[in-house]
């Protein structure tokens, strides 16, 4: 009985690590997906950036430097697109 409990206790343990360890993977993994969906809109890929962002830094009001796709990590995380503009009077 008490190697059933002490292997119950250590699969409940042992989770809860992989959950953690997934959800980074799970983030760059939605961010990889936004991202593919920008570049078949005819977005290049130095055009925009996307950035991992904590959502408690993320407010209406500073949204203007990017705009919010999506989220992951339960809502910890959000993905932020952002525009990039590049100097053309260097090139002409």
């Amino acid at each position: 009985m008490k190697k059933i409990l002490l292997t119950g206790a250590l699969f409940f343990a042992l989770s809860s690590f992989t959950v953690q360890a997934s959800q980074k993977i799970t983030c760059e993994n939605l961010k990889e997906e936004i991202a593919q969906k920008i570049i078949k809109n005819g977005v290049s890929t130095t055009d925009f950036r996307l950035d991992l962002v904590p959502s408690d830094q993320v407010t209406e009001n500073n949204t203007t430097n990017g705009k919010v796709v999506g989220h992951c990590d339960y809502g910890k995380q959000k993905i932020v697109y952002v525009r990039l503009s590049h100097d053309k009077k260097g090139q002409e």
